[in-house]
C-alpha cells in the first residue's frame, strides 16, 4: 500500500470518528481538561448522564442557587456571558450551576424540536432537585433557543417554576415557531428579565415590542426588558449583562 493511500485511510478514519462524537461530548472533553476538578460533576436524566459545573458561593450566607441554561450551541462555561455570571455571581452569595443541553435537533420540523423540549425539559427537572437540595430559591439564567423553549415549558405548566427567569436574546430558529413566543413568554407568571442585545439576534428585536404589549394583556405582574448596547465578546458588554442581572435580582429582594 503506497504512503499516500495508507494517508487517506487514516484521514477518513479520522473524519468518521469525529463525525461519531457529538457535539456535546466534544464540549465536555474540552471543560474537563480546561477547568478544575472540582467544579466538574455529572447528572443523571434517565439513562443519559450529562455535565455539570457547580461553584459554591464565597460569602457567609448564601442566598440560592442560580441556573445556567446554555443556548443550544453552546457549552455550560459559553464564553457568551455565561462563564463570567457563573463566576461573578459567587461573590455576591449565590452558588452557581451550568447544566450541558443536548446537541441541537438535526430536523427543522415540530417533531424534532419536541423531541429536543423533551430532553432538556428533564435534563433542568434534575437539576431544579440538584439545586434545591442545597437551596429553596433558585434562578434561572438562559440563553437562545433555550431560553425560548423553558418559556414555552413554564406557558405549558410542564416545569416546576424557579423564583426568577433571565432570558438572554430567547428566540426560535423557525419564522413559525418564533411567531408563538412572545405569548409563551407573557403567559407564565415567572417574574422576567428579558435582555436583548443591542447587535445581536434580528428576531428578537422584531418581536420586543409586542413581547412587552402581551406581557401586559396577560397581566404578567414583574416583567422587565432590557436592551444591552456593545457586542457580546466584549468584557464591558458582559458587565453590562451582570449589573441588569444583578439590578434585577436586588429589585426582588434577593
Amino acid at each position: 500500500m503506497s504512503s499516500k493511500i495508507f494517508a487517506l485511510l487514516l484521514f477518513s478514519a479520522h473524519i468518521q470518528v469525529a463525525a461519531a462524537a457529538s457535539m456535546e461530548e466534544w464540549h465536555k472533553a474540552d471543560l474537563t481538561w480546561q477547568l478544575p476538578a472540582d467544579e466538574i460533576t455529572e447528572l443523571l436524566a434517565g439513562d443519559t448522564s450529562f455535565l455539570a459545573l457547580k461553584r459554591a458561593a464565597f460569602t457567609a450566607k448564601v442566598k440560592g442557587t442560580m441556573l445556567f441554561i446554555p443556548d443550544w450551541s453552546q457549552h455550560a462555561s459559553s464564553p457568551k456571558n455565561l462563564n463570567l455570571l457563573r463566576k461573578e455571581f459567587n461573590d455576591y452569595g449565590w452558588d452557581t450551576l451550568a447544566i450541558a443541553v443536548p446537541d441541537a435537533p438535526l430536523q427543522d420540523d415540530e417533531q424534532a424540536l419536541e423531541n429536543y423540549k423533551d430532553q432538556l425539559q428533564q435534563r433542568i427537572e434534575v437539576a431544579m432537585q440538584s439545586a434545591m437540595a442545597e437551596n429553596n430559591t433558585v434562578i434561572i439564567v438562559a440563553q437562545g433557543s433555550s431560553a425560548a423553549l423553558i418559556s414555552q415549558l413554564y406557558a405549558d405548566k410542564k416545569l416546576q417554576e424557579p423564583q426568577s427567569l433571565i432570558l438572554l436574546e430567547a428566540y426560535l430558529p423557525a419564522a413559525e415557531q418564533q411567531r408563538s413566543l412572545p405569548l409563551a413568554i407573557a403567559k407564565q407568571q415567572v417574574p422576567t428579565l428579558d435582555l436583548i442585545q443591542q447587535q445581536g439576534n434580528q428576531q428578537v428585536a422584531a418581536q420586543w415590542q409586542l413581547r412587552k404589549q402581551l406581557a401586559r394583556q396577560q397581566q404578567k405582574l414583574l416583567y422587565r426588558q432590557r436592551e444591552i448596547s456593545g457586542l457580546s465578546a466584549q468584557a464591558e458588554t458582559q458587565q453590562q449583562v451582570f449589573k441588569e442581572i444583578y439590578g434585577w435580582l436586588s429589585y426582588q429582594g434577593y
